[in-house]
């Protein structure tokens, strides 16, 4: 199985959530502490950021923001064969769409050009 390439349409407070643990060896980073010499690494803690801090980093696409702030259309590349996708698809268990949805191209252009993204 392969990557796909998918928009997510996430709730607000979703988007300002933690990601899935299994998307952060995709979506964070390692924090370093130094020693006092400023070079040398004293530590590293593995990071696992909100979807908005791994999006500002570069590791998503750019946000498209719903006129109401409440929805949050995100792209990036996800595997089903990790579980990346399933973690992801997981987030929007039992609400109504578009809340915390997996779309594919189409359909986050139709989305993000209707009455909930543009006046």
């Amino acid at each position: 199985m392969a990557h796909y390439e998918l928009y997510v349409c996430l709730k607000k407070a979703t988007y300002e959530s933690t990601i899935p643990s299994v998307l952060q060896p995709k979506l964070g980073w390692n924090n370093y502490t130094y020693e006092e010499d400023g070079e040398t690494i004293d530590s590293t803690t593995a990071y696992t950021p909100t979807w908005k801090e791994a999006a500002f980093k570069g590791k998503l696409g750019a946000p498209r923001t719903s006129l109401d702030g409440n929805l949050i259309v995100i792209k990036g590349e996800f595997s089903l064969r990790t579980g990346e996708l399933s973690a992801i698809i997981n987030l929007g268990s039992g609400m109504d769409y578009p809340n915390n949805s997996v779309l594919t191209k189409t359909e986050a252009q139709t989305l993000v050009n209707g009455e909930l993204f543009t006046e």
